[in-house]
């Protein structure tokens, strides 16, 4: 009797860490996907950008493995192309999808200066070998100046992209209007929620589909 009370409590107690493993494997997967990701090296796909970015589950998002998400929270474009050699050029993806901008604008740093930076950027991405795709910067909630200076922004990146027949992807139509960005795609003034990250992927997706990657 007493043996069969310890095994019944060790049937249970292995149910219960079982159980306590997969609900932490669930909560932390992305994390543990990305962990993997930088084990394995040279990932296919990088994502860089601000936290916007960072804040993505891209491997779930995107529903595969080789995904790296460098998104990098607070930093401004001077950042990222101080950082890009380190974050993306060495670990030689075949994509980097970059986003970024709204946090230049936020701290105020002059247009030609941002433009400027993405402008290196996007070059030494393809002299590097790697296809750049930008995610042109998405507007703000109810901030007409926020909202002039992304305009301004985008229309750069846009003439620049077509110039160098980069492609981008524009997420303002879908979840934004003329006040800027819409609160049921938000989190705050700024970030972005679950549907909008599914209409981010979704555009993504297309993009490599369209590429073969």
């Amino acid at each position: 009797m007493k043996k069969q009370r310890l095994l019944i409590f060790s049937l249970a107690l292995n149910a219960v860490l079982i159980a306590i493993f997969l609900i932490f494997g669930y909560i932390y997967r992305d994390k543990i996907a990305q962990r993997f990701v930088q084990m394995q090296g040279n990932p296919t796909i990088v994502m860089y950008g601000n936290s916007i970015t960072a804040q993505g589950k891209w491997v779930e998002l995107l529903g595969r493995m080789d995904v790296m998400n460098n998104g990098l929270p607070g930093l401004t474009s001077y950042h990222f192309l101080k950082l890009i050699q380190s974050h993306v050029i060495d670990l030689h993806p075949k994509v980097c999808f970059i986003k970024g901008g709204i946090n230049d604008i936020t701290v105020g740093v002059a247009q030609e200066r941002i433009q400027a930076n993405f402008k290196t950027m996007l070059e030494m991405l393809i002299q590097n070998g790697i296809m750049p795709v930008v995610t042109l910067t998405v507007y703000q909630q109810n901030d007409p100046s926020s909202k002039k200076q992304v305009d301004a922004l985008n229309a750069f990146l846009v003439s620049f992209c077509t110039q160098k027949n980069i492609t981008y992807i524009d997420l303002n139509p879908y979840i934004s209007d003329s006040t800027g960005l819409r609160a049921e795609y938000a989190v705050d003034q700024t970030h972005l929620n679950t549907k909008a990250y599914e209409i981010w992927a979704r555009e993504i997706r297309m993009v490599l589909k369209e590429k073969n990657i």
